[in-house]
């Protein structure tokens, strides 16, 4: 092959590449890689300072009040961020209507939610963290993350990934950097301390976030929109569903096993969690075109999801392939405090593999109207981790915990593929917006 004929394959391979990369389906998932890469490199420099500033034990603590405060962020709201997402996707005009519908339907749930989650939280871990202690890292998650989430979610509804990427990432910036100033004081950093410069960094996220949407974006217009409280609803159960699926097993262990198993489990499920960033982005980036593609039917909508597996797995057995690898030598670098962590990390390894299947599954069954099969497979499931991520600590100890919380994964994932193929997609009600 001559260098001439080399050069205009290697221009034509350059093209092709250049085009694909200009297709916004494409230019969004690249966008979401940076996004959840950057997030990935940012989380992982934090979990390594926060885990090795607290400890095991107090590492478990905070992970506690954290998962039981994101899951109870789902109630404040009642699903109005996913409601606003849905809609503006379809009809960009709507946005600041449904933007005021958010921030009312927040201001009216959020002093219900922080009182019975302070109190929930206690009752779980009793005297160990002051009160002080756990209201504030709680005010933080139910509204200063809140006002986040919102912020991000508006900007992926008009599919802007990269003004999202800037919202996120910054979030998660601020809290490395406070924690990194915290780290540098004299003495030792404690749970108590800490919290407050997590309050700290959640305050300056939500006033840049905000700050953002209202420059970009426009206004909110203050209206309730009564006719899709219903739907929002079901996109609060539905989430609270999800959030309780992913964290719920935490304080599960600690009470279960103890504060520094918590941890040690709570690092392991971390790693996961962020080496699951390629998946996650793929999954945000298709999230929207599943409401476009149902607009055709549900025959439209299940050829697009099915055509996403493929690329599911190529993204998800990698990563499995990197956690086997590298498990062994996490105690190395988060210290001897958590010399069971690897088991975690084994045992969950392919957990992003699942992820991705189900995440795929569950845009199918919220794009076509079939929010009520997906919320009861995520309820039943939910109810289930309790009792048997519990009996699973309670007779395999970290492992017992892990590959029965893997086992509930799999039982979602199967449930909501067999759901897709055997409900009927409901007949379509009227489109009633007016508040």
């Amino acid at each position: 092959m001559n260098s001439s004929s080399a050069s205009r394959k290697f221009r034509a391979l350059y093209d092709k590449a250049l085009g694909l990369s200009r297709r916004p389906l494409v230019a969004n998932t690249i966008s979401y890689t940076i996004n959840f890469g950057l997030l990935l490199v940012i989380q992982l420099v934090f979990f390594l300072f926060i885990s090795r500033a607290l400890g095991a034990a107090d590492y478990g603590l905070f992970i506690t009040i954290v998962s039981v405060s994101i899951m109870a962020g789902f109630l404040v709201g009642l699903g109005s961020e996913y409601l606003l997402l849905q809609r503006v996707a379809v009809e960009p005009q709507s946005f600041g209507r449904y933007l005021g519908h958010s921030l009312i339907m927040m201001g009216i749930t959020f002093p219900f939610v922080l009182p019975g989650t302070i109190a929930l939280l206690y009752v779980l871990i009793g005297d160990t963290v002051p009160l002080s202690t756990i209201a504030i890292v709680t005010l933080s998650d139910l509204l200063l993350t809140k006002l986040v989430i919102l912020s991000a979610q508006s900007y992926m509804a008009f599919d802007r990934a990269r003004k999202q990427i800037v919202i996120n990432v910054l979030a998660a910036s601020l809290k490395l950097a406070f924690l990194f100033v915290a780290t540098l004081l004299p003495g030792s950093l404690t749970l108590q301390e800490w919290a407050w410069w997590y309050f700290a960094a959640g305050i300056l996220s939500a006033l840049a976030a905000c700050w953002l949407v209202l420059r970009d974006l426009g206004r909110p217009t203050f209206t309730l929109i009564r006719a899709d409280l219903k739907l929002s609803l079901l996109y609060c159960i539905e989430f609270f569903a999800i959030g309780g699926m992913k964290d719920l097993d935490k304080p599960v262990v600690v009470h279960t096993l103890s504060a520094d198993a918590g941890g040690q489990y709570a690092a392991g499920f971390r790693i996961i969690d962020a080496a699951s960033a390629p998946v996650r982005a793929f999954l945000y980036a298709t999230y929207t075109r599943h409401f476009r593609q149902a607009q055709d039917g549900q025959a439209s909508s299940l050829a697009f999801g099915v055509k996403l597996l493929p690329v599911t797995v190529f993204l998800a057995l990698p990563v499995a392939a990197f956690l086997l690898l590298i498990a062994g030598f996490i105690p190395l670098v988060l210290g001897e405090d958590f010399a069971q962590t690897p088991t975690v990390v084994m045992c969950l390894a392919f957990y992003p593999l699942l992820m991705g299947f189900s995440g795929v599954g569950a845009d199918i069954l919220r794009a076509t109207g079939r929010q009520r099969v997906r919320m009861a497979l995520l309820i039943s499931t939910s109810l289930l981790l309790i009792p048997v991520v519990s009996l699973g600590a309670a007779l395999g100890g970290l492992a017992g915990a892990a590959l029965f919380r893997f086992g509930i994964q799999i039982a979602l994932t199967a449930g909501t593929w067999f759901f897709i193929f055997w409900t009927k997609v409901p007949a379509p009600e009227p489109d009633e917006t007016a508040g």
